[in-house]
């Protein structure tokens, strides 16, 4: 199963500016709409060899009709791993590159290390040659200089929005968690789209106004707890499974409003899985 980006957005754009307290300005016109799926059995298994005549989609409620692309197109990684993370953290992080590169990254796909503390620094600019990722990785120095994830989340989107078209673009972000601040240096005219955020959160749990959060659940990516020895490795494996098993459902909004939100809802017809997409998009004409 493979996929391809999906049409520029802003929702992660107006989302932070609702949290910081900011009048969202931006909206962009959708014409069709992507759906990054996953379905799962009750053992947390992916699903493969479905169609499109499995599932059925409801754009604010009103159903769609849907298509499965199942063309290839290569990966964009952007990892992104905050300075200062625990010791033990460090250690495990710096030994990803293999797995990275096997299991996320794939045939045709592409990585770039960035470490951050109040803002973003390349450690190794995007390539296809996965030495370069493995060196770049046990190379990383941490401090305990801070941070500032929510900024970073910004500027990594514009630095994978500038790969080439035709390419999927994931972010793997890797640090703490971070509470809404009610402020925020990144203004309305950021440029975020075609990026599904999946964070490894290294932190104790998280708040219900915690930023990182709402920004992963909002591409239809997710947050793993990286609670033990071993989570972060596991986490690593489900991300690649996700990512390569997942079904592009692709659609033209019809009959389901205009201007605004709109909310994605996503079923299977087959019995006993659970199905797992992005929330929604905005739009304006």
């Amino acid at each position: 199963m493979s996929c391809f980006p999906w049409p520029s957005f802003a929702l992660l754009l107006l989302l932070a500016a609702a949290l910081w307290g900011q009048e969202p300005i931006l909206r962009v016109p959708v014409r069709l709409v992507v759906a990054p799926t996953s379905v799962t059995d009750r053992s947390g298994n992916f699903i493969n060899g479905l169609t499109a005549a499995d599932f059925r989609l409801y754009d604010n409620d009103v159903p769609q009709q849907i298509h499965e692309d199942g063309d290839f197109l290569p990966i964009s990684l952007a990892i992104a791993i905050q300075t200062n993370l625990k010791k033990q953290v460090v250690e495990r992080v710096r030994e990803l590159g293999p797995l990275l590169g096997a299991l996320v990254v794939g045939v045709g796909g592409e990585a770039a290390i960035f470490t951050f503390d109040k803002e973003l620094h390349v450690r190794q600019d995007f390539t296809p040659d996965l030495g370069r990722l493995t060196r770049a990785l046990r190379g990383v120095e941490f401090d305990r200089a801070p941070s500032d994830p929510a900024k970073v989340v910004f500027d990594a989107c514009q630095l994978l929005d500038r790969r080439p078209e035709l390419r999927r673009r994931i972010l793997l972000l890797i640090s703490e968690p971070y509470p809404n601040p009610g402020h925020s240096d990144v203004g309305p005219d950021s440029a975020l789209s075609n990026t599904l955020i999946y964070w490894l959160n290294v932190g104790h749990g998280t708040g219900p106004e915690d930023l990182l959060s709402s920004l992963t659940s909002y591409t239809g990516g997710r947050q793993f707890a990286l609670g033990n020895q071993h989570a972060l490795e596991r986490a690593i494996t489900q991300i690649g499974e996700e990512i390569h098993g997942q079904y592009l459902l692709s659609y033209t909004p019809s009959g389901s409003g205009k201007d605004g939100f709109h909310g994605i809802r996503v079923v299977a017809t087959r019995a006993g899985v659970t199905v797992r997409s992005r929330p929604g998009y905005w739009t304006s004409n």
